[in-house]
């Protein structure tokens, strides 16, 4: 496949009614935003090329000897012009949509969330079931991890050494244990009774690594009888707003580059016309 053909399928497979939800619901209402931030950036190019090319002139980098080379060097003034009113009015465009997706981020946000439920439930009602299910878990798994502490604090206090000193010691070492690593003796003590569950038949260590139950038992025992589709949400926000920004920061990196390009061009071709042109016609002419 060519690729004009390709870019024809590729062109009729775009979803278009998606696309235009997109700039309806979000894009559109917020048009002023985007065109404040076109204009502020157009605005700032434009000055910066203004002053750009009032130094190149007084540092006589537009001058050539040859009349022919002297009046295409002026060419330069234009094409500065173009290309850095370009770079800017893209930058004040995506800054004006990166501004538009922040400020709207929790609606995106709860879209994606109930288009991605839609798609694993098949009714609210099964949804509502399983985020029930999910909030009795955490409710079972902060209960038991607060009975396991007790149990374990207990357990140490009522082991009689038989000398008060060593008693003494050993029931601050069991509050000092237990305040600062109870949870994660219960969490410990879970994981090696899932894990020795498959023994002889599925290793579940290498299915289910204790750095993502740790991470999945510390966001229950979190949650507690909070609303969890709160703190999904909350987490997708995260994750939303991490993401636009890294997009925006690669978008920006890659226009300062163009711009550093067009900037630097006219300085190189001077430098190599002063170093090699320049000395070849002055010689030629005396």
């Amino acid at each position: 496949m060519d690729y004009k053909t390709y870019s024809s399928e590729l062109f009729k497979n775009i979803d278009w009614g998606f696309i235009w939800s997109i700039l309806k619901d979000i894009v559109l209402p917020n048009s002023g935003t985007l065109i404040f931030n076109i204009i502020v950036f157009l605005f700032l190019g434009f000055i910066i090329t203004i002053i750009y090319c009032i130094v190149l002139w007084r540092k006589d980098i537009f001058k050539r000897a040859p009349k022919y080379y002297n009046w295409a060097v002026k060419l330069y003034i234009p094409l500065l012009i173009v290309g850095i009113l370009y770079v800017f009015g893209q930058w004040g465009f995506i800054r004006g949509i990166y501004k538009i997706m922040d400020n709207e981020k929790t609606m995106i946000v709860e879209g994606v969330y109930n288009s991605s439920v839609q798609q694993i439930f098949e009714s609210e009602d099964a949804k509502n079931k399983f985020v029930l299910s999910a909030q009795m878990l955490a409710m079972k798994v902060k209960s038991n991890s607060q009975d396991y502490v007790i149990f374990f604090e207990k357990h140490l206090k009522d082991y009689d050494t038989g000398s008060s000193i060593l008693n003494k010691t050993k029931n601050k070492l069991a509050k000092f244990i237990v305040n600062n690593y109870g949870e994660d003796l219960y969490k410990l003590t879970m994981y090696a009774l899932i894990t020795s569950a498959g023994k002889g038949h599925v290793d579940f260590s290498e299915e289910l690594p204790y750095e993502e139950f740790n991470a999945v038992m510390d966001l229950l025992l979190e949650v507690g009888y909070q609303d969890i589709e709160k703190v999904v949400l909350y987490k997708l926000s995260e994750w939303f707003s991490i993401g636009i920004t890294s997009q925006y920061n690669t978008m920006v990196k890659s226009l300062l580059i163009l711009l550093f390009l067009i900037l630097i061009f006219p300085l190189l071709e001077y430098f190599i016309y002063k170093k090699w042109i320049a000395p070849k016609y002055i010689s030629k002419t005396t």
